[in-house]
């Protein structure tokens, strides 16, 4: 098996998972999501959000009702909720296991937030709880490694 082929079959693309959870917010907060609404709040053109949500539609994500208002079908809401799970995972284990600044984590989630499996996610999710629990196992472990985080990047 080509395991770099792997990143073709991906469920969704980075600008898809996107616009699924821009979708997914402006319906949380504002109630509703139009296609304009979708593109003002990702700063781009409503022709582009066009684009990409008509392929979201095709691949059943999403469904648009008769006033043009979206809204995300079971998988398209499982997929936005998934990807946003894996972000905010991977956020905290950056910043608060790896002590990357918040900046460079939220960047570095943002490219890998998608392209892991829902399993990887969730392992990781569980992996990150342990790591954080505060019990003495987990303690003694991340100060380990961050005695030697600082004693690698003082001799660097």
């Amino acid at each position: 098996m080509d395991i770099w082929k792997e990143f073709e079959h991906n469920e969704i693309t980075h600008s898809g998972a996107h616009y699924l959870m821009t979708i997914h917010k402006l319906i949380d907060e504002e109630g509703y999501a139009r296609v304009s609404d979708v593109a003002r709040s990702m700063h781009i053109t409503p022709g582009s959000a066009s684009i990409m949500i008509k392929s979201l539609k095709e691949k059943g994500y999403l469904e648009e009702d008769r006033n043009r208002f979206l809204r995300l079908t079971d998988e398209g809401n499982r997929l936005a909720q998934s990807v946003s799970s894996h972000r905010q995972t991977l956020i905290t284990f950056l910043q608060d296991v790896l002590h990357i600044d918040a900046e460079k984590a939220e960047i570095d989630a943002c490219k890998i937030e998608h392209l892991i499996s829902t399993e990887t996610g969730d392992r990781m999710e569980l992996f990150l709880k342990f790591l954080l629990s505060g019990e003495s196992d987990a303690k003694a472990f991340l100060k380990m490694y961050w005695d030697t985080l600082e004693s690698e990047l003082k001799s660097a």
